[in-house]
């Protein structure tokens, strides 16, 4: 659980110091997180208003936000709001400041441009102290052609199940490929 303050004084200038603003409290608006325990989970975002989004993450101890949950989760959040023949076709991150673990983390995302071929959108991702990050994404529509950024992998390349494990707190697998040369 999360405490959020939320004014609920109207747009303008602040009333204080008149009869209408001794009235005025600041309102509490408690916000549940889901727990985190897997990379599924860790990849759910709450909608909490129309292109934006509340992500979780877990406390490893770290203190600091991991930098690749909020990369993840921003393009998480990019991505929901786009149509669904359009894949990630490139995208930056730009680190802000230092996120806390313990926080959640709100994801703003501009809708800069839906076009037939590409869509654009612009990620700001936020806590208490402001932006922590923001990212900038392009998503291209499924299009027929020749695949020319793809390379097979070499014969002797063994599947995941036969590769070396190596234990770590976060929701990855490391696995090695150890190999004598490079593939050609």
């Amino acid at each position: 659980r999360c405490a959020w303050a939320r004014s609920s004084h109207p747009p303008g200038p602040s009333p204080r110091g008149t009869a209408a603003g001794a009235a005025w409290q600041a309102a509490p608006v408690s916000v549940s997180i889901h727990r985190v325990d897997s990379l599924r989970t860790l990849l759910e975002l709450e909608p909490v208003k129309p292109d934006a989004f509340l992500g979780a993450g877990p406390n490893l101890g770290w203190g600091r936000i991991y930098g690749g949950q909020v990369v993840s989760q921003a393009l998480r959040a990019a991505g929901l709001t786009v149509e669904s023949g359009h894949r990630v076709h490139s995208f930056h991150a730009y680190f802000v400041r230092a996120g806390d673990e313990r926080q959640p983390v709100l994801y703003e995302v501009e809708r800069v441009r839906d076009g037939r071929s590409f869509t654009t959108r612009q990620v700001v991702a936020y806590q208490a102290g402001g932006a922590i990050l923001n990212l900038i994404a392009s998503f291209q529509a499924d299009e027929e052609g020749e695949e020319v950024q793809s390379r097979p992998f070499p014969d002797n390349t063994p599947g995941p199940e036969g590769l070396e494990s190596v234990p770590t707190d976060l929701f990855f697998d490391h696995r090695f490929v150890r190999h004598g040369a490079e593939p050609s």
